[in-house]
């Protein structure tokens, strides 16, 4: 069974209300992959004051244009499973520096995401390449455990869940 979600984060400051998204990023039946528009999914009940949640899978420059087309964001927070090697059920929130790769990594990121792969990384590349993220981008990823085709989390995903929704929601605030 898949834990519940913690409670919405504020992120009124002073008497206006920032306007803040929160961005799943993943492959659906792709076992722990599916992090992203889990959260997307769970948290998307609970935003309030200035809090959107949306499932951004769908395409990074597709997503680029769509931002560039909103009202601006104070903060955006993208969240995902990202293997980098680290211990699997590893829960990393960070601001993303906005370092881009080369020209040449860029392009290739464009490609891979034209040709339907959907990543963390790719999606912070190419919107950050292309426009339409906010100066302040938070990132909350999670080692996976099992790529596997399916539904459900692995064993040791499932048991960091609460933690994953608590760093979203935490990255919301300033």
């Amino acid at each position: 069974m898949r834990s519940s979600p913690a409670p919405a984060g504020s992120t009124t400051t002073g008497t206006s209300t920032e306007r803040v998204l929160i961005g799943g990023v993943g492959y659906r039946h792709l076992r722990d992959l599916s992090v992203g528009p889990w959260v997307a999914d769970a948290l998307a009940v609970e935003a309030r004051n200035g809090v959107e949640v949306e499932d951004v899978s769908y395409h990074p420059v597709g997503l680029s244009q769509n931002l560039e087309e909103r009202p601006p964001y104070a903060r955006v927070v993208l969240v995902g499973s990202l293997p980098r090697g680290r211990e699997p059920g590893t829960v990393a929130a960070y601001r993303w520096d906005g370092r881009l790769p080369d020209r040449d990594e860029v392009q290739q990121r464009v490609s891979e995401a034209v040709t339907g792969v959907i990543s963390l990384e790719n999606t912070l590349i190419v919107c950050g390449a292309l426009g339409g993220l906010p100066r302040d981008v938070r990132v909350v990823e999670v080692e996976p455990e099992d790529q596997g085709w399916g539904d459900g989390f692995s064993p040791t995903i499932e048991s960091r869940l609460r933690e994953v929704v608590e760093a979203v929601w935490n990255s919301t605030r300033p």
